[in-house]
């Protein structure tokens, strides 16, 4: 069984420890994104003058139109394909930073997020087939039930979609570990690493569900006090806001904008506590974190 209270005082344990590398990891990512961004807006701003001064001068051709249009969605797969890559690279180099089965420098955090961002974006894709696949299953089957079996096989179709969000979830659980298990344990092949993932989470499903509900609840209360301060100073004022409603709006939004940065790291440190007690972490690294 998954002690609970272990993970949230390991996690928080490497979100202290690992602070500032944390924070620097977000920044430099963030960094990145701001550059692809204004790449992205340069170049479809530098397209779209194109597109108006073709058209502006009266070309008639259509494959001249097609072809810019054909161009742009290129490009606008290409770039958010390697956006989401970037966001893989940046969660297994946060996970592997904050992991206490680790000792990794900066650079080879970030090294090690960018090595295992294909293998999981491949591990991504085979897990969409999957679940693609068993909805379809699930559903053609509840379909089939509520048309041909009358009452009965309305009642069959409903249990089978009830029953299929349970499953959703035991999967999820046996596949929590995903990302460490890739950017930790380095396991870049994505059927060796959803295999590994299977392993090591075996019996421990129910404590993984609950060790993310209580996650899901700390995240809740957490996230929910700036917009406690924002929509409860709203709701609250009658007519114009007064100065004391405004300047609680106004705290509410500064003080989302670190709590998220927090979140995100300790989400990671989570991550990589949750992926030490399952796979038996090593009381002496344990001793070393909470010295």
């Amino acid at each position: 069984m998954i002690d609970i209270g272990r993970v949230f005082a390991t996690g928080w344990a490497m979100l202290r420890q690992r602070f500032w590398l944390l924070l620097g990891m977000v920044a430099v990512f963030f960094a990145i994104q701001m550059v692809g961004t204004i790449v992205l807006g340069v170049v479809l701003g530098v397209m779209g003058a194109a597109g108006a001064a073709t058209l502006g001068a009266g070309i008639d051709d259509p494959s001249a139109i097609t072809g810019m249009s054909v161009g742009l969605i290129i490009f606008m797969v290409l770039f958010y394909g390697a956006y989401l890559v970037l966001v893989l690279a940046q969660q297994a180099a946060m996970v592997t930073l904050a992991s206490p089965l680790e000792e990794p420098s900066f650079g080879g955090a970030m090294a090690r997020g960018f090595k295992s961002a294909l293998p999981f974006f491949g591990i991504t894709v085979i897990l969409m087939i999957g679940y693609i696949a068993l909805s379809f299953l699930v559903f053609g089957v509840a379909g089939v039930a509520g048309i041909g079996g009358g009452t009965a096989g309305s009642v069959v179709g409903v249990v089978l979609l009830l029953l299929f969000m349970p499953v959703i979830v035991y999967l999820g659980c046996r596949f929590a570990v995903l990302i460490p298990v890739v950017a930790v344990d380095q396991v870049f092949n994505p059927i060796a690493a959803i295999r590994r993932s299977w392993e090591v989470t075996r019996g421990r499903a129910l404590g993984i569900f609950l060790s993310y509900l209580a996650f899901g609840v700390v995240s809740l209360v957490i996230l929910g006090l700036p917009f406690l301060l924002i929509f409860g100073s709203m709701l609250g004022s009658e007519g114009e806001p007064g100065a004391a409603a405004i300047g609680a709006m106004l705290l509410g939004f500064l003080a989302f904008i670190p709590l998220v940065v927090v979140y995100t790291m300790f989400a990671s440190a989570y991550a990589a506590a949750l992926h030490s007690e399952v796979t038996g972490g090593g009381s002496e690294r344990l001793e070393e974190v909470f010295a």
